[in-house]
């Protein structure tokens, strides 16, 4: 990143306060990697030739956001902050966000139901799809459950990541689900774990640590995210995605709105950019394959691999109710870390 992006990034980085930026121009938080990259390369060019508008991109995990807001209040670090279901419930208990003016967006009708928050925040920008990701080339025949991981044939060469990340909880979830507990009931899905560690050949920090295991050549089996199995396949990483017998986990990742940001109507350009049928037929094709939530926007590629469509995704994959379980992932990600990371 160059210009006034390194000098966000870097500022927030090292608690700094926000640098000064002409009035029409917002920050806004990304996840680092592919996800920052694609908004870089699609979403900032598309803001600026639409409305004038410019955005400066600060690439953050959730975890990060929600404190740093907290800090400044009536001058927070940024304008619009990317959370996945989990976290955007604990946002919206810190009382740091704004509802979305539906009324004066161009694209909001456009959304599904599925992805529109009930309590009238903003609706989810894009979906990704947690499934089994593989090494073809040392497993030809694609796995078809999440009890594949338990294979002996994959002793030390299966790769987690915990219930800190959306991902971990996901699967945690899954495999509790599939020894007979469920949402808030993850006991049989630890007991799952515990069986699971003759075959765990890393515990990764992170989705994309996770996913770069298979590029290093340490992991032959996961679970991780449709869309960095597919963008690392594009660069001839031996990786493929299968889909559990159960159907892929759908992560619902939306971008809102900080209260007292700094330009309202440059924060809704930004927005409606983002939900816009053109910008997301961008993020969707290659190298991003980024799933859209816009019901005009039409599957290709790599993505009909998974999905017919933006309606098929939601009908035929699995949504988890976040508000059940989000309280409860505290004491999961001790527990994970006593038991997975001693």
């Amino acid at each position: 990143m160059q210009g006034a992006s390194a000098l966000i990034t870097t500022g927030l980085a090292a608690g700094y306060t926000r640098p000064a930026f002409a009035a029409d121009s917002i920050v806004a938080t990304t996840y680092p990697g592919s996800f920052d990259e694609a908004f870089q390369a699609v979403v900032a060019p598309a803001l600026t030739k639409s409305s004038g508008h410019s955005v400066n991109f600060s690439p953050l995990l959730n975890v990060d956001q929600i404190g740093r807001i907290q800090a400044a209040r009536n001058a927070p670090p940024f304008d619009v902050v990317l959370f996945d279901e989990g976290p955007l419930i604990a946002a919206i208990e810190a009382d740091i966000l704004d509802k979305f003016p539906t009324e004066q967006s161009i694209y909001y009708d456009d959304i599904p139901e599925a992805f529109r928050h009930p309590d009238g925040y903003a609706p989810v920008i894009t979906a990704q799809l947690v499934g089994i990701a593989y090494n073809p080339a040392r497993i030809e025949t694609p796995p078809t459950s999440w009890e594949a991981l338990w294979d002996p044939q994959y002793a030390g060469r299966v790769g987690i990541v915990g219930p800190g990340s959306s991902l971990g909880t996901a699967f945690l979830i899954e495999i509790a689900k599939m020894r007979g507990g469920s949402e808030t009931d993850v006991a049989p899905g630890f007991e799952a774990l515990r069986e699971l560690i003759p075959n765990i050949g890393a515990v990764a920090s992170s989705p994309g640590a996770l996913a770069s295991l298979f590029q290093q050549g340490e992991i032959d089996i996961a679970f991780n995210y449709w869309n960095n199995v597919a963008l690392l396949a594009a660069r001839g990483v031996n990786i493929a995605y299968a889909t559990p017998d159960t159907g892929s986990v759908v992560i619902r990742t939306s971008a809102q709105i900080v209260k007292n940001n700094q330009s309202p109507d440059a924060v809704l350009a930004y927005l409606d950019t983002v939900m816009s049928p053109d910008v997301q037929a961008a993020l969707e094709t290659d190298p991003w394959v980024m799933m859209p939530t816009n019901s005009k926007v039409p599957l290709t590629g790599a993505n009909l691999t998974v999905a017919e469509s933006v309606e098929s995704m939601v009908a035929n994959n699995v949504l988890l109710d976040w508000s059940q379980f989000q309280h409860l992932r505290g004491g999961w990600i001790e527990q994970f870390e006593r038991e997975m990371q001693s």
